[in-house]
């Protein structure tokens, strides 16, 4: 391992720029790296300065080292299965300062609410793909996050409403051709669906994800949102996506791709 300024980095692992306004992040050659569905994520979320948030499926840490500056919540708890992204997030948090604010457990999500209870907020952009659907990733390590094998999408939900107290929300990005599951699987856990943005990867395709905001024990009104598109015609940026990236209207240079 060798320094860079506050932090143990491994040879495969570097740091780079979150794009706001100094959040740095280490990412590693050799593991998941985070996509922009984590950042539409951690934007789409609100309202909570000064409240108790849990991420789920943490990975390195993108969301709630978002969270925590965009969003300013008292205290944020977050969990990650995987001690090798565990260990990358909370070298993020030290490298940001922000260990007031982010504490970091390497823990089954399912086991949550042994850790944390009570919580105003969860967040959670968890594995996509079931079981024997599309392509598995030959490294467990990357398969783990991208496939439903330690965690379905039903033991999200149902973990996210055991930690919540009531009226609590919980965030999700998902993809969008799951959506009927996710309004299920939220109401058999006594959560309400309460919004839902389709994200579009350009105009004329098709919805690619949904975000979602569910409360537990919210009465049964939901908002569809009209689409958001992540790129032009020209494959930029738009002017919503840059901003929830960086703060500016101008484009970002960065990958486009959706988990």
């Amino acid at each position: 391992m060798y320094n860079s300024g506050m932090v143990e980095l491994d040879p495969q692992e570097k740091i780079e720029d979150l794009q706001c306004d100094g959040l740095r992040i280490i990412q590693s050659s050799q593991e998941y790296r985070f996509t922009t569905d984590a950042v539409l994520l951690a934007n789409f979320c609100r309202d909570m300065q000064g409240k108790l948030c849990v991420e789920f499926c943490a990975g390195s840490g993108v969301i709630s080292l978002l969270v925590a500056h965009k969003k300013r919540p008292r205290r944020i708890v977050a969990i990650e299965i995987q001690p090798r992204l565990a260990d990358m997030m909370r070298r993020s948090v030290q490298l940001n300062g922000l260990q007031q604010v982010i504490e970091v457990h390497t823990a089954d999500i399912k086991d949550a609410s042994q850790l944390v209870s009570g919580a105003d907020v969860v967040v959670c952009n968890p594995p996509y793909r079931r079981l024997g659907s599309g392509e598995r990733q030959l490294q467990p390590n990357i398969a783990l996050c991208r496939h439903e094998i330690a965690l379905t999408l039903s033991d999200v939900v149902a973990s996210a409403a055991a930690v919540l107290n009531n009226r609590g929300v919980f965030y999700l990005v998902h993809q969008a051709d799951r959506l009927c599951q996710i309004v299920t699987e939220c109401a058999h856990s006594g959560l309400a669906v309460k919004e839902i943005l389709p994200v579009c990867p350009s105009p004329g395709k098709p919805p690619k994800l949904v975000l979602v905001r569910a409360v537990k024990g919210g009465a049964p009104d939901c908002i569809l949102h009209k689409p958001m598109f992540v790129a032009d015609e020209e494959g930029n940026y738009t002017q919503q996506a840059s901003i929830w990236y960086n703060g500016q209207p101008t484009p970002p240079v960065g990958p486009k791709d959706c988990n």
